[in-house]
């Protein structure tokens, strides 16, 4: 069966430690990617996000360095394993390295489309966030 995967990755202006916690954070996730989401912090805790958008359960969970979780967002059908999403955090000169890493998608098309969203509602939310941050 063939694998379809998402690749990137994205520099985000805050450290790590800042990073891992505004992807963990429930507050922190609403205000930079609206919504309620639930994060329990260990490795087998539930995980949500975009108001019960997708679902899954934490896979990794090393603060400042690690995160990855299950992903099945709601309309995919019920037969349809779900993803996997995995982000390792690095220091970078600006702030972060995340490297994403989203595998078992269940066609091409859904890795492309979640490629564009990762951009457009994760990764573009926060650097706004983060910016917002320094300025206020």
């Amino acid at each position: 069966m063939a694998s379809f995967n998402y690749k990137t990755t994205y520099v985000v202006y805050a450290s790590p430690d800042e990073v891992f916690e505004a992807l963990t954070d429930p507050g922190i996730i609403g205000a930079w990617g609206g919504g309620m989401s639930v994060v329990e912090d260990k490795v087998g805790g539930h995980f949500e996000l975009f108001d019960g958008w997708v679902k899954g359960e934490i896979t990794h969970f090393t603060p400042g360095k690690e995160l990855g979780y299950t992903w099945k967002p709601e309309e995919w059908d019920k037969r349809t394993r779900p993803s996997m999403v995995h982000m390792k955090l690095m220091v970078h000169p600006a702030g972060t390295d995340i490297v994403l890493t989203h595998t078992d998608f269940p066609s091409q098309e859904e890795a492309d489309k979640h490629g564009n969203g990762w951009i457009d509602y994760v990764f573009d939310p926060l650097n706004d966030y983060f910016v917002m941050q320094k300025e206020g």
